[in-house]
């Protein structure tokens, strides 16, 4: 190109600009004014041989009057799109005002539309005459047509670069416009990988963990331009009333509270503004607290405890200590919302936990629901899909691969792509990477992870959310905690343990809605089953679509049994005849090397290789994990079982199926596994094994082992019922009688305490019946020792515990006892009011008076009347006399 092409060029350039400013200021786009000053730097360097011309917003937060300056040439910009005479006299006036004179020693006006054709106005002479520098009209006020004669005059390499930034800005610009124009598509290809991860079973839209603490906060993350609003509400309902109270009460001076009311109605429309915003409102709570803290119970964080007036005096002593409580109930409170307006400011938000507790799920259903109600720009990438690009490529390489997107060398050009999206949605763009404990060189992905995260936070408005395994996060990922970006992390560390009971509730129902499994579950099956996520997992999956009747309970060796024997038949013909074999040789592997986390399957035959990679693949099963460091360890693959135990029971399966007739050598075996994580597993599968399968040898190993009796007592309620005996029966006879043996006396009543079906052998009658047969001193005995609990202080806290187990049952309502209990569980709350307080078996009294007419509590009365102890017959008598007042009334 000669001069006059980039000369033209440039002016072309120049134009478009104009052209667009005044386009988008016409529907109220003003944003780009802003965006513009910068675009306009490199130009007026060059143009006016200002070599440090920057941004002074960057120097100063809303710097006064002028826009852009250069402290070496000592010059000053305003850039405006008002060519008008009064904005002249403003920008002149506050540069006056602020004595910018002592910095710069011109300034011009610059509008990037067209300025008027004369400036004439007197209040523009006044300023122009009370400038300290000296103002031209002509010289000082500029548009773009002045701009181009600036460039007519220089020198053909100081235009060649004007004309290189500008045209290759303009072309970003049309890669970015192009990119915005798909930009639904792209985001659509991106979130497709949703849709995978539903046809997998990884993320089934319908079973949400709901974890309500983590989804605010999430919400505050992702989408603050909304949701600060609960940080304006939590403070709204802040107030110093009762505080001042105590204050009067301790003749100390009162406090106001000095929010100024316009940070609490603030409604920032855009990033810049809320971090504005923010930074006011974090100003204020800073003060508050160093008002309140000295008289908290946390004075030494902010500078030591209060002094009062008179230390001494009366008024002091009594108020003092409802002082320090109400001052610390108000820090927590300023400090939440502080830790509130930090996770806003987040970039990162790292979730770890166990295997099968919902990870995937949740990330998946904050991208499918709520990012896309809320029309948040965002990436989702199953991070074991990263295995297929290129090492120190994967992210960049995951991206790229959309044909919607312009193809970049650098992360940084799409972070600048992403970042332009996030300002004009006025939200952030969000790259959700889910299962960082997939990418298969964990060391070397370590490295690229933080360098992406680091390259990340370098953009306002660029934040990434990230799960990982915990023991994966914990051995391999925990470095990125020491990364300078450290601080810009909020880390979730377990899902689950943030779940309400009703959460926890639904999610059962929606599991076997998800998987079409009908039936009735009785209490102790409902508990059971949403008290442990993996295991719901296993029982839907074992039985979908199917109606399972009326469950009393889950039995778990009948569970695994039935769920691998579906596993094994969804494999291909060719494996599953070696499917179990494979299985039991990883047992026996672990057991041979008493290595019972992980194994190495290096040296397992092809075909068995691939059964463990399908069984790893569902993640149910077995599970990857982290293969050891060195040249040894290349391409090794390492699984654990992912359920501890399934595992044991596996091993158990194997040690009776390979076990050489006689009970001495398993017995050994066992003995040998004692001190080992598996060997409570591994017994009690290995007696239900051979309960199961008559299996003579097993079945004496297991009873001659010299705490048999503690075995029994921990696992009898793994028996189900096709296989209780009458030895059973007599077994946990002989252990209710022992009331000395606390632990194993108070496992067997509560396991027969829900068995209320008593078409099962084993079930609350022979409970009921061994109460009604004590006399009222070990009656008492008994009662206490069900309610008591180690170390127990003061010695009578289980009658607190008693009373609330009867005020608990009784609040339920007639109608929802009548549904939950049978006549002998009421039987059982009898003989527990039997020893509650007045007002407890008053309300007994109450509730059996009540539903007089209903079967159930009659035939509780009943039996009750058949027992030994002067306690429960004085019940009753109350329970009659109670119905005798009230038929005389």
């Amino acid at each position: 190109m000669n001069r006059d092409d980039y000369l033209n060029s440039s002016a072309k350039y120049l134009g478009r600009l104009t052209h667009e400013i005044r386009a988008l200021n016409a529907i109220g786009r003003f944003d780009i004014n802003s965006v513009t000053e910068d675009f306009l730097v490199p130009v007026l360097k060059v143009l006016f041989d200002a070599p440090n011309l920057q941004n002074q917003n960057e120097i100063q937060q809303n710097f006064p009057s002028i826009d852009l300056g250069c402290r070496t040439s000592r010059i000053s910009f305003q850039i405006t799109t008002d060519a008008s005479s009064d904005k002249v006299v403003k920008t002149l006036q506050k540069f006056r005002e602020h004595q910018l004179e002592r910095i710069f020693d011109r300034v011009f006006v610059l509008t990037i539309t067209e300025k008027q054709s004369s400036y004439t106005a007197k209040t523009l002479n006044e300023a122009i005459a009370a400038l300290p520098v000296s103002f031209s009209v002509l010289e000082n006020i500029l548009d773009i047509t002045d701009i181009l004669k600036h460039l007519q005059g220089l020198e053909t390499a100081k235009l060649e670069r004007i004309e290189f930034y500008l045209s290759a800005e303009f072309r970003k610009r049309d890669e970015h416009l192009q990119f915005r124009d798909q930009l639904d598509k792209f985001l659509e290809y991106s979130t497709a990988k949703i849709e995978v991860e539903k046809k997998s079973k990884k993320y089934i839209p319908s079973i949400f963990v709901e974890t309500h603490a983590t989804k605010e906060e999430t919400r505050l993350f992702s989408n603050p331009i909304f949701f600060y609003r609960k940080v304006q509400d939590g403070l709204k309902r802040l107030n110093y009333t009762h505080l001042n109270s105590l204050l009067r009460l301790a003749r100390e001076p009162e406090l106001g509270l000095e929010f100024d009311n316009g940070l609490l109605t603030a409604s920032p429309r855009t990033i810049p503004e809320l971090r504005e915003w923010i930074d006011a409102i974090e100003g204020a709570i800073g003060n508050e607290l160093q008002k309140i803290g000295p008289m908290s119970w946390r004075s030494a964080d902010y500078g030591g405890k209060y002094r009062p007036s008179n230390e001494d005096s009366a008024n002091w002593s009594l108020a003092r200590h409802k002082l320090e409580v109400t001052c610390t109930g108000v820090i927590l409170e300023l400090e939440d919302a502080r830790s509130q307006l930090k996770l806003i400011q987040n970039k990162i938000f790292l979730v770890t936990s166990m295997a099968g507790q919902g990870k995937t799920n949740f990330v998946c259903d904050l991208v499918d629901n709520q990012f896309k109600a809320f029309e948040i720009p965002s990436i989702f990438i199953p991070a074991r899909e990263l295995n297929t690009y290129p090492a120190r490529q994967r992210l960049i390489g995951f991206i790229s691969n959309n044909r919607y997107i312009p193809q970049y060398s650098r992360i940084h050009q799409y972070f600048d792509l992403f970042n332009s999206v996030a300002l004009e949605s006025k939200k952030p763009f969000i790259i959700v990477i889910d299962g960082i404990n997939e990418v298969n060189a964990l060391e070397e992905f370590n490295d690229e992870l933080k360098d992406f995260c680091n390259a990340a936070c370098q953009y306002e408005l660029i934040k990434i959310v990230i799960t990982c395994r915990s023991e994966f996060f914990d051995e391999k990922y925990s470095s990125i905690l020491n990364e300078p970006f450290s601080d810009k992390i909020r880390r979730v560390t377990d899902l689950r343990s943030e779940m309400s009971d009703l959460s926890k509730g639904r999610l059962l129902r929606s599991y076997l809605k998800h998987f079409h499994v009908a039936g009735k579950f009785a209490r102790p099956a409902r508990e059971f089953l949403q008290n442990d996520l993996l295991l719901l997992r296993i029982f839907c999956e074992r039985h979908e679509g199917l109606d399972v009747g009326h469950l009393s309970d889950i039995y778990k060796g009948d569970l695994f049994e039935d769920f691998l024997l579906k596993k094994i038949e969804s494999f291909p013909e060719r494996l599953q005849g070696k499917a179990l074999p494979t299985l039991l040789k990883i047992a026996s592997s672990m057991l041979a090397a008493k290595q019972y986390s992980t194994l190495s399957v290096r040296n397992f035959e092809d075909d068995e290789r691939d059964i463990v990679q399908r069984l790893v693949a569902d993640d149910i099963i077995l599970r990857q994990e982290i293969a050891g460091k060195g040249l040894s360890s290349l391409g090794d693959l390492v699984i654990s079982f992912t359920y501890d135990e399934l595992r044991d029971f596996i091993i158990a399966y194997s040690l009776v199926g390979t076990s050489e007739g006689t009970a001495g050598s398993l017995s050994e075996t066992l003995t040998g596994l004692k001190g080992s994580p598996v060997f409570e597993g591994a017994y009690k599968y290995v007696y239900l094994q051979a309960r199961k399968t008559k299996h003579r040898e097993a079945l004496q190993a297991c009873e001659q082992a010299e705490d048999f009796v503690e075995h029994f007592a921990l696992n009898v309620h793994l028996l189900p019922p096709g296989i209780q005996n009458n030895e059973d029966v007599s077994r946990l006879k002989v252990i209710l009688m022992d009331v000395s043996e606390v632990a194993r006396f108070r496992r067997a009543a509560v396991f027969l305490l829900n068995r209320q079906y008593l078409d099962e052998l084993l079930n609350i009658r022979i409970l009921i019946e061994h109460l009604n047969s004590l006399d009222s001193q070990a009656h008492r005995r008994a009662v206490e020792t069900l309610f008591s609990r180690p170390h127990d202080f003061p010695s009578r806290s289980w009658e607190k515990r008693l009373n609330g187990f009867v005020e608990n049952v009784c609040d339920l309502g007639l109608d929802d006892i009548l549904g939950d209990y049978s006549p002998e569980w009421l039987v059982f709350l009898l003989h527990a009011s039997s020893l509650a307080g007045w007002y407890e078996r008053q309300r007994v009294s109450i509730l059996f008076n009540t539903g007089k007419r209903e079967a159930k509590l009659q035939g509780a009365l009943e039996i009750a009347g058949e027992s030994q102890s002067n306690l429960v017959r004085r019940l009753l008598s109350e329970i009659a006399t109670t119905e005798r007042s009230e038929s005389d009334g």
